[in-house]
Order: C-alpha cells, then sequence, then structure tokens
C-alpha cells in the first residue's frame, strides 16, 4: 500500500447511504448482535455538535472502503473549567480491507486536520490494541473521567490523544459523550430495514446483549 493506492476526501450527500452500509458492515455483530452505529452516523450529520471539516471517506479504485467523522464535545474540568475537545467515530474501513493499513492511514490524516484546524485533543471509546499505534493512550493517564462511570470500574476503553502537546496539562475532569450518540433501539431496527437483512448473532466477546 502507498499514498497513490487510495485517496481521503470529504464525504459529500450522495455518499450517505453507502457510507451507512459500509459502517454496518464493519459494525455487524462485533460489539453486539447487529449493530447501530450505521444510524449514529445518520443521524449525526444532523447533530450541532458535529463537524462537516472533519467528515472524510476513503476511496479505492472507486469504491469506498472506509469513514471517520468528529463531533464537538468538552471536559467538565473538577476547577470548574469547561475544556472543549473532540470525540470521534464511527471509524469503519470496508470488512474486505481491514488489517491491511487503511485504517491507521485514514485515522493518521484525521487527527492531523483536527490538529490544523486548530483542536488540542480527542477522546473517545477504543481498543488500546489498535489506537496506541495512532498515538492514543488511556485518558486516565491524563486526569481525565468517563462520566457515569462508577470509581474503580474498568475504563480501559477511554482513550485520549493531545493533538497539541500539554493541551490537557493541569487539567482533571469528566468527559461528556455528546448526546447525538445515545440512540433508541426502536429507532435502529426501524432504520435497518431498509438494509439488506443480515442475521443478528449473539458472539463471544461482544460487550452489549
Amino acid at each position: 500500500m502507498n499514498e497513490n493506492d487510495y485517496t481521503i476526501r470529504y464525504e459529500r450527500p450522495e455518499d450517505y447511504r453507502t457510507v451507512e452500509n459500509l459502517v454496518r458492515e464493519s459494525f455487524w455483530n462485533v460489539y453486539r448482535p447487529g449493530c447501530s452505529e450505521h444510524y449514529v452516523i445518520h443521524v449525526l450529520r444532523d447533530d450541532p455538535a458535529f463537524v462537516p471539516e472533519l467528515d472524510f471517506v476513503m476511496e479505492k479504485d472507486g469504491q469506498l472502503i472506509g469513514q471517520n467523522m468528529f463531533m464537538k464535545t468538552i471536559i467538565e474540568a473538577d476547577d470548574g473549567r469547561t475544556v472543549p475537545v473532540l470525540t470521534m467515530g464511527p471509524i469503519g474501513i470496508a470488512p474486505d480491507w481491514k488489517r491491511q493499513g487503511y485504517g491507521k492511514r485514514l485515522l493518521d490524516f484525521c487527527l492531523e486536520k483536527a490538529r490544523d484546524m486548530g483542536f488540542g485533543a480527542v477522546l473517545f471509546e477504543g481498543n488500546i490494541g489498535f489506537y496506541s499505534h495512532c498515538g492514543f493512550d488511556y485518558a486516565r493517564k491524563f486526569g481525565i473521567r468517563y462520566h457515569d462511570l462508577p470509581e474503580g470500574a474498568d475504563d480501559s476503553f477511554f482513550l485520549c490523544r493531545e493533538l497539541i502537546p500539554g493541551y490537557l496539562s493541569g487539567v482533571t475532569g469528566v468527559y461528556q459523550t455528546p448526546r447525538g450518540y445515545y440512540v433508541n433501539d426502536e429507532d435502529v431496527e426501524t432504520f435497518d430495514k431498509a438494509f439488506p437483512p443480515k442475521v443478528k448473532q449473539k458472539l463471544p466477546g461482544q460487550i452489549f446483549d
């Protein structure tokens, strides 16, 4: 793979359904039987926190194989400040192109653009085994706590990367997930009926029922 092997560009309205199907294929039966991520991306595009300047797709040989998007959110700091940060995702790579380096290339590109826009840090929920290769670490190391998580509970899913070195220096507090990520299961089911039928399966490693 080289940089001439793919193109990263802004998502366009005519891409929406293709991207939603890509996300559906990427996340189906991964974290739960079926998935909700394709509906999440559908509703987030109309959310006030959505950052259209950071809404990208990856194209290879005329086919969309990846996407990522970002949302504005905040850390409610212990000293009373409100610290603006970004969260991201869902980020997806089409199943046929996973584990070939495309996800890292896409993410590195997006993070560079976010930094160029002046955003100081990105926090989100992910797997440290992959995202550490893109500069992420456990958010607890930055003094940031995940909202609604009981003290002592496993927070290894909650990751952070400073885009501007020192941006979170002296900041401790609670990260707030944008409300747009919380979707109703019935709405997901209704939305999913517009896509080709797929079988939901309960598999080892899923974290939701």
